[in-house]
């Protein structure tokens, strides 16, 4: 942020690199999904609601992080229409994010000065509602590791029984050549 004077425009940064970069990497992702879900989607259809559930939920992190995202410009664009005592920017909400700010501002007037200590405790109330959007992505990361996990142990589950079955096909019963003992192993397999 610059520092504000008189007359001169306070500005802050606003996340549109970090918006363009989430693009391009959703643009790599979908890209990469159309030429892999060809060779992917008979995995995929094994356990259609295992795997789906999955898909819905990096869905929802995806458009939660957006949303972080949206919610981070909408409280820049605020406070930027508030330094610059914008025509009718009193009667605009503020984000959630700068509603201890929005009140302490709007009680003191455009002018005044804020003490260290009320500063302080803004910054701790704005972090801390920055680490909670950032704890709704964390969880969400964690709950796509979990879901992965309990999809690999499931595709374990059910194919140790298959192997087990497959080896004990393997006795040769009388009248049966090495060949046709190699056969039962690569049809089991």
């Amino acid at each position: 942020m610059a520092r504000s004077q008189i007359g001169v425009q306070t500005q802050f940064s606003k996340p549109f690199r970090q918006i363009v970069l989430m693009l391009v990497v959703l643009v790599l992702v979908t890209i990469g999904t159309w030429f892999a879900l060809p060779r992917v989607a008979g995995i995929f259809l094994a356990n259609i609601w295992l795997n789906g559930f999955i898909f819905f939920v990096f869905v929802v992190g995806v458009f939660a992080t957006f949303w972080q995202v949206i919610q981070l410009n909408r409280s820049i664009i605020w406070i930027e229409g508030f330094a610059a005592n914008r025509a009718g920017h009193e009667a605009t909400l503020p984000p959630a994010l700068l509603l201890p700010l929005a009140a302490l501002l709007r009680g003191r007037g455009r002018g005044s000065q804020i003490s260290s200590s009320s500063a302080s405790s803004i910054l701790d109330s704005v972090a801390t509602r920055l680490d909670e959007l950032r704890d709704i992505t964390r969880y969400i990361i964690s709950l796509l590791i979990f879901l992965g996990l309990l999809g690999t142990f499931y595709g374990l589950a059910t194919t140790v029984p298959a192997v087990v079955d497959t080896i004990r096909s393997l006795a040769p019963e009388e009248n049966q050549t090495g060949i046709q003992v190699f056969e039962n192993l690569m049809t089991g397999l």
